[in-house]
């Protein structure tokens, strides 16, 4: 059963509503509701870049080897992965063609998720209500917190560009990069913004404004995939991202419409916010639905129903990503047959130069766990919104105990992550067979397996932040997950000491299936996460319910 939650009475300022006007006074609560989460997106986003440059020195250190990475950035499998390459033999060209694709999806989540919660979840709490009942218009609302947006995306453009050219990129290609960045994420937030107006349910924001995402990389892929279908990059953000070419010729029509688009979309935003009722929203729902009772029988149950949407999404993704990775196969074993010297290299970051294929398979493997570590946290994070919704407090006060709640999050995040796997070595297979690369079904399942008890501990984490700080469920959680992963790419490479490598749990995996599986420290990191999601359960049996 659910304890009281106290209720702190805040501090009332004399004068306060005299003394700002009621355009910053929401301003400033805008900044106040966004503020973690940029401050922890502008340092990823900067350290992010940082190390791509170090990685990009130590790896490419001479003109022979960027020549290569010039002559294998043009197969058409990479530039449905990573676009179309321009300049890749400078570090800001690389940086823009290897990461920006990466960069350019965390700053658009980021911001298609924040541009969700403040124009539909603070109508959907009950919140906007408050803000409206001072002297200000729902529209002149809408316009600050896309003002407050936009400057979160530039800070983050701005990381990125910042770090790129106090590391020698190059000023002017730093700040077309930089604003190119924050254009992409804008846009994002614009299609959040917009689809707020249309739909009543912050959910259902949400699963569309990823669902827009999600087929803008489909049609990217598509486009990158050959010449005759370059002209749809004007269709999709991630090809206006491509077609920018910072450091080598910047298309400043491509810019233009990066920083045009997130205007439209936010004035359109502003026009439809001014046609509806706070709380209502302009494509209504019948008043009455068949009930349907499929799924609602257990908190597991419920759970399941609510995120299958982003579970399917997910899936999508990582089984596209890891489907082209597996076609990569036949490109990075004519790459490295062709230069010792590449071999040498790539060795460094874990590539076994013996068996390219299978070394390859292992190294892509490792990335899909980064991903499935990262839809871990996320899972974990899903059970934090049912909290923050007020949803749990409706399920506590039946017969169900809150570790069976949480329990069954945890089962579902696990079964997920599972799911995924299996998904990502079918797809990668089937790369692999398309292009006659020679590796087995068993192989590469062996790989995308292999990274499953990274996806425990990050589960884990995110269930023991849960019970200490549910705020920071995600944020702490998926960082850090990124940042050992990071660690493992880079240290390597610059002879980082062994204290510091073995802090990230991918530094203690082997590359299957071209080694043998590490059993000893697969078990470690499955007992640390199960330890740490004992420990998150006590903890949140001990704390009180917190909302949004």
């Amino acid at each position: 059963m659910s304890r009281t939650i106290p209720v702190r009475q805040a501090a009332v300022r004399p004068g306060l509503g005299r003394r700002y006007p009621a355009a910053l006074r929401v301003a400033l609560l805008t900044v106040r509701l966004i503020r973690r989460g940029v401050g922890w997106l502008v340092p990823v986003v900067a350290f992010f870049v940082a190390v791509e440059v170090f990685s990009y020195e130590q790896t490419y250190p001479d003109a022979a080897s960027r020549q290569k990475l010039a002559a294998m950035s043009d197969d058409p499998a990479v530039r449905m992965l990573q676009g179309i390459p321009h300049a890749v033999d400078t570090a800001g060209g690389f940086v823009a063609w290897d990461a920006g694709w990466m960069l350019a999806a965390i700053t658009g989540v980021w911001a298609l998720l924040a541009a969700g919660r403040l124009l539909r979840g603070e109508e959907e709490s009950g919140r906007a209500e408050l803000v409206l009942a001072g002297p200000i218009r729902p529209s002149r609302v809408v316009l600050v917190q896309v003002i407050v947006l936009a400057g979160a995306v530039l800070a983050a453009g701005a990381s990125a560009a910042g770090t790129l050219a106090l590391m020698g990129a190059g000023g002017k290609g730093s700040v077309v990069f930089g604003l190119g960045l924050a254009g992409f994420a804008a846009t994002f937030a614009g299609v959040a913004a917009v689809l707020a107006q249309l739909l009543q349910v912050r959910r259902r924001v949400t699963a569309a404004s990823a669902a827009v995402f999600g087929v803008f990389f489909l049609l990217r892929m598509a486009a990158n995939s050959a010449d005759s279908r370059g002209w749809l990059r004007w269709f999709t953000p991630f090809g206006w991202l491509d077609d920018l070419q910072p450091y080598h010729d910047p298309d400043w029509s491509a810019l233009t419409v990066l920083l045009a688009v997130p205007a439209v979309l936010a004035s359109s935003a502003i026009v439809l916010r001014s046609r509806r009722d706070t709380a209502d929203a302009l494509i209504n729902e019948p008043d009455r639905a068949r009930a349907r009772m499929r799924g609602l029988g257990s908190p597991l149950a419920f759970a399941r129903r609510g995120t299958r949407g982003m579970l399917a999404g997910w899936l999508l993704g990582i089984a596209g990503y890891a489907f082209v990775a597996g076609a990569l196969i036949v490109t990075a074993v004519d790459l490295m047959a062709e230069d010792p010297n590449y071999q040498r290299v790539l060795g460094t970051i874990g590539w076994d130069a013996a068996d390219v294929a299978e070394g390859f398979a292992g190294v892509m493997g490792i990335l899909i766990g980064l991903l499935i570590a990262l839809y871990a946290c996320w899972r974990i994070g899903a059970a934090r919104a049912e909290e923050a919704a007020g949803r749990l407090d409706h399920v506590l006060a039946r017969p169900v105990g809150r570790g069976r709640w949480l329990g069954g999050h945890v089962v579902l995040t696990l079964a997920s992550a599972l799911l995924l796997g299996l998904a990502a070595a079918t797809a990668m297979w089937a790369g692999a067979a398309a292009t006659g690369a020679g590796v087995g079904f068993a192989e590469m399942l062996g790989a995308n397996l292999n990274p499953l008890p990274v996806a425990v501990l990050a589960t884990g984490l995110a269930v023991l932040v849960f019970g200490i700080r549910p705020r920071l469920t995600v944020p702490v959680s998926a960082a850090a997950v990124v940042v050992a992963y990071l660690v493992e790419m880079i240290g390597p490479a610059l002879d980082w000491p062994d204290l510091i490598l073995d802090v990230s749990p991918f530094h203690h995996l082997a590359s299957v299936p071209a080694e043998p599986f590490e059993p000893v420290a697969a078990a470690v990191m499955v007992a640390v996460g199960v330890l740490f999601t004992a420990a998150g359960h006590l903890l949140f049996e001990r704390r009180d319910l917190t909302g949004d």
